[in-house]
């Protein structure tokens, strides 16, 4: 274990305090990859049909069986028909635009801080071949340990901005995808409520007809 930890250390000195922003910005990337996996994961497996959730809101079952973004559609479906305003395909809408939102969020985040990372890598690249011609002019090339430290943190701040950004741009792409996935389960359960509703409006009459 300690020679793990000087190790570390000595890296983080090698690195420069570029290293230290890059090993800052890797932990929030990978807390926000783990987070949005896990919600998404978690939202995917609680899932139900529309028949079995409108069956919980008339009785059948004690328990919400569905997603919390579920319950939300349905609760607030509730309250637009008990103030008299019979929801239609405008505030389905905007019900299924306001939910997305909130399943893409942090994508785009952990998305631009997979892109920074390379950023940040160059930055120390730039910083350490600066240090290395400064110790050039200074005393040429015979200070092997100056140069040598110059060229260290160039090319470890390089390597470490592709090893952040590499895996944070896969999994913030997949993480997209799903994300994207559950919108358009979202905009099928919104249209399927209004198909619902609409049919126990007009029982002889076809959803078509009815729009």
């Amino acid at each position: 274990m300690s020679e793990i930890l000087t190790s570390a250390r000595d890296l983080f000195q090698s690195g420069g305090p570029v290293l230290l922003l890059l090993a800052a910005l890797s932990v929030w990337m990978w807390a926000l990859i783990v987070g949005k996996w896990l919600e998404l994961s978690r939202m995917r497996k609680q899932e139900q049909p529309l028949d079995r959730c409108l069956g919980a809101r008339v009785g059948e079952e004690t328990v919400f069986p569905g997603a919390q973004w579920q319950k939300e559609i349905l609760d607030r479906v509730e309250r637009y028909r008990s103030s008299g305003v019979q929801p239609d395909k405008r505030i389905m809408a905007d019900l299924q635009r306001s939910l997305g939102r909130r399943v893409e969020r942090f994508v785009p985040t952990i998305l631009v801080l997979a892109a920074a990372a390379p950023l940040l890598g160059l930055l120390g690249t730039v910083e350490g071949m600066i240090e290395t011609f400064r110790v050039i002019s200074a005393s040429g090339t015979s200070e092997a340990t100056s140069l040598s430290s110059g060229i260290s943190q160039a090319l470890i701040t390089t390597q470490t901005g592709l090893v952040v950004a590499v895996p944070g741009l896969v999994l913030g792409n997949f993480l997209r995808r799903r994300a994207r996935g559950a919108r358009g389960r979202m905009e099928r359960f919104c249209l399927g409520l209004l198909r619902e509703h609409t049919h126990s409006q007009h029982p002889g009459q076809t959803p078509e007809a009815a729009s």
